[in-house]
């Protein structure tokens, strides 16, 4: 596939065409065909290219080599990285399978929003499928959060799994979906979305005005940073520890949208197993195990 040859250094159609075992003129309308699909390729008299920072695949080879770099399918748009991930899971596919798309035109975020992705951000799936208990999944999700608040080098974490930026507005989000059968962990699609240029939405910030990186070096970034705590997931104070590392929740007045209802009060502790503790004003310590804050106050 010209996906997996092409790289950021300048390649000749000619040695490209050798590799792939075609003629100079089928790759010349392969590298016009992807770009009217959106894949940022640019040409010049020294041949083709992905531009900079792009999350193709030899950029992503080269930057991370671990265990959670099985394979990459670098897609230039889909309906939602997780759902194609998820069938691909389903086929048996292992561990470390990563799904990137340039663009989403049905992109998700946690309880069934929608998350816009235009061309432009980082937008991918991973593949997991841990030898966990139910009750330590939680953790998963945490310390993916972390990762990608180190990969980022920008803003902190609201419960529990936004990554803001220092105004408070919204970088990134993280969305985790499990397959189960009872007890047992089938697979688990790790999604994430991040802004590089700010969306057209007043709560949503973009990555590159707070710390200009490549696509590409975030991706590896994430991946090398999440692969200890992954393997160290059974540490719970280990994964808190790097969540709290982040934290802009603990400590302030919160509103919780919980499934039970509204939770008011100050955001004491995050537990073991992702719960949020908080201290109403009656003094009552409340336990949620999921839910959207809001900042008592506004941001400051």
């Amino acid at each position: 596939m010209l996906t997996w040859e092409l790289d950021e250094a300048a390649q000749s159609g000619e040695a490209l065409a050798a590799r792939l075992g075609v003629s100079r003129v089928a790759v010349h309308k392969r590298i016009a065909r992807m770009r009217a699909l959106g894949y940022p390729v640019l040409s010049s008299a020294r041949g083709y290219r992905w531009r900079e920072g792009a999350p193709a695949p030899r950029p992503l080879a080269r930057r991370y080599r671990g265990p959670l770099f099985e394979r990459v399918y670098y897609l230039a748009e889909v309906g939602s990285t997780q759902d194609a991930l998820r069938a691909m899971a389903e086929a048996g596919a292992p561990e470390g399978r990563l799904v990137v798309a340039e663009a989403q035109t049905a992109g998700r975020g946690r309880r069934g929003r929608s998350w816009l992705s235009p061309k432009g951000g980082l937008y991918f799936s991973l593949l997991l499928r841990p030898q966990l208990p139910l009750a330590a999944l939680p953790r998963v999700s945490l310390a993916a959060s972390a990762a990608l608040a180190r990969a980022a080098g920008a803003g902190g974490l609201k419960w529990p799994n936004d990554l803001l930026a220092p105004d408070g507005r919204k970088l990134a989000g993280i969305l985790m979906e499990a397959d189960l059968r009872g007890e047992e962990v089938r697979y688990l699609v790790l999604g994430v979305g991040l802004n590089f240029d700010p969306p057209p939405v007043p709560e949503g910030a973009g990555l590159a005005d707070y710390a200009p990186t490549g696509r590409a070096d975030v991706l590896a970034r994430f991946l090398a940073e999440f692969e200890p705590l992954y393997a160290g997931v059974d540490d719970a104070e280990a994964v808190l520890a790097a969540w709290r590392a982040h934290d802009l929740t603990l400590g302030r007045a919160v509103r919780v949208n919980a499934p039970g209802g509204v939770v008011e009060g100050t955001a004491e502790v995050l537990e073991p197993d992702g719960t949020l503790v908080v201290r109403t004003r009656q003094g009552r310590r409340a336990r949620v195990g999921a839910g959207d804050v809001e900042w008592i106050g506004g941001w400051s």
